[in-house]
């Protein structure tokens, strides 16, 4: 194949290493996968029938792209239909947090140390992260649904949804082996990169507050990913905090150790029966209300409802180039392992976070 012995692979699998990271693809899988994706595509020929399912599909793209609460439900429905699409469940508990995270900006705390433009410009930046993530998976699992559904390989309009050539190897290794935890890992891998080329790496780029703050606020772990679980009275709390945003690879990390709490055995059942029982607002009432409300309350932190705060903007994205283009195979790395976290109970550190919060507004 041409590659000498990776290094960066290889010390993955030595003896006495960390006894929670657990093999996923073998090192011949990923180096073939590699050169499928560097291989020049053949150019394809779009049929009538494949000009009206990419309208549908866009259709059905722009529909659920109105705002978070859109994009959140969608990923939910989703999944209910197709539950061996774990990365739109995940999906859709990470969306869950982004709505959090937009309207935490009008809560009690940040609103009294950013202006107002701050502020909007800091949503902004949230709003088009969650959406171009959007934009770019939910048509994979469309096409994906439509495969299910008629037995047609449709996989061919990826590129004319300007998908990465990384993902359109990817399902067709998935329709082969049925591999679940390696189209998760890939999508987390590929959503990452896209935000990363297209977001992130901008000159342009305004996140509404001074770097400093911003990096001040990501060390401190101010921000955390938390999924809902356990008895419906008061629910506990999984989860992990975010920390080095701008690091694509602690990025993808974060994604996939957030992927094995999720479908741990203890908290996905009742995670999923949180979701399904609880419409996502972007208040965080949803799952702690004798801590939070929709409503000024003196006992209480406020956590408005997404729609009470934030109105819907739209984005006229240009198609990025592929990100995956002129990348070495050490990109490819984190298709090789999947970590178990051993800590991921954030019930008493939010207890803690809340208490602190109530007792500084009362103050």
């Amino acid at each position: 194949m041409g590659y000498s012995p990776f290094q960066i692979f290889s010390n993955l699998f030595k003896p006495g290493k960390r006894k929670n990271i657990s093999p996923l693809l073998d090192v011949q899988a990923v180096c073939r996968l590699y050169d499928e994706m560097k291989q020049e595509p053949v150019p394809d020929v779009y049929f009538p029938e494949d000009q009206a399912l990419f309208r549908e599909i866009s259709i059905k793209v722009k529909k659920g792209n109105v705002n978070n609460l859109t994009r959140t439900s969608s990923y939910l429905d989703l999944f209910k239909k197709h539950p061996e699409l774990h990365w739109s469940f995940l999906a859709h508990m990470v969306s869950r947090n982004a709505g959090y995270h937009m309207t935490d900006i009008q809560n009690d705390l940040l609103s009294h140390v950013m202006s107002a433009n701050e502020q909007q410009s800091l949503f902004e930046f949230l709003e088009r992260c969650n959406a171009a993530i959007f934009d770019d998976a939910y048509p994979q699992l469309l096409l994906y649904e439509n495969w299910k559904l008629t037995g047609r390989r449709p996989f061919h309009l990826l590129k004319k949804f300007h998908v990465s050539v990384f993902m359109w190897k990817i399902w067709a290794d998935y329709l082969k082996t049925g591999n679940h935890p390696v189209l998760t890992t890939a999508l987390i891998m590929n959503e990452q990169h896209l935000i990363q080329n297209k977001i992130l790496s901008s000159p342009n780029l305004n996140m509404g507050i001074d770097k400093w703050k911003f990096f001040l606020q990501d060390r401190l772990e101010f921000t955390s990913i938390l999924f809902p679980y356990g008895k419906h009275s008061t629910y506990s709390l999984a989860g992990l905090s975010v920390s080095h945003f701008e690091k694509v690879d602690r990025r993808i990390q974060l994604g996939k150790k957030l992927y094995r709490v999720l479908f741990h055995p203890i908290i996905f059942p009742t995670a999923l029966s949180f979701s399904l029982h609880y419409p996502h607002t972007g208040s965080r009432e949803d799952y702690w209300p004798h801590i939070y409300s929709r409503v000024k309350k003196r006992k209480h932190l406020f956590s408005p409802a997404l729609g009470a705060v934030w109105e819907n903007i739209h984005y006229d994205d240009p198609s990025s180039t592929d990100w995956f283009k002129e990348q070495p195979i050490e990109v490819m790395s984190p298709l090789l392992t999947m970590t178990i976290p051993h800590h991921f109970s954030m019930t008493r550190k939010w207890k803690a976070r809340t208490t602190i919060l109530l007792k500084l507004k009362r103050d």
